[in-house]
């Protein structure tokens, strides 16, 4: 006499059942039932993959195009003004500022070199053309 034992999990429990009323777990089984059964468990995976793989591929470019954009932002901050170009418009604007007060600036200034003397002489709109220091 053979010694045959009741298996419940024999080959119909092992059988995949892609049709509609199968219940498929999360993501896979959203995709089976948005298309109507025409994509199967094993393409349904295959698809989350790759959409994955994008997925993690456009965000790695993104953050490091934000990355290098504040490098290169830094790279392009305003130069400093030199004295020469700024001479004139405050001899023509200001003729009170004498000539020590001007010799008092740097050769290349931002607006927090100049001295407060000479600030407070000056119109808002002339300090704030001034870039100020990165």
């Amino acid at each position: 006499m053979t010694n045959d034992q009741f298996n419940p999990y024999g080959e119909e429990f092992n059988k995949v059942q892609d049709i509609l009323g199968h219940q498929s777990a999360g993501l896979v089984g959203f995709l089976i039932k948005v298309s109507g059964g025409r994509i199967k468990t094993g393409t349904a995976n295959n698809i989350l993959v790759i959409v994955m793989v994008v997925s993690f591929t456009l965000s790695t470019i993104i953050f490091s195009g934000m990355f290098f954009s504040q490098k290169n932002n830094e790279k392009s901050k305003p130069a400093p003004i030199s004295k020469e170009m700024v001479i004139p418009i405050i001899k023509q604007e200001f003729p009170g500022i004498t000539d020590t007060m001007i010799e008092r600036l740097p050769e290349t200034f931002y607006r927090e070199d100049i001295p407060s003397d000479v600030a407070g002489k000056l119109t808002p709109e002339i300090i704030n053309s001034v870039p100020p220091r990165p």
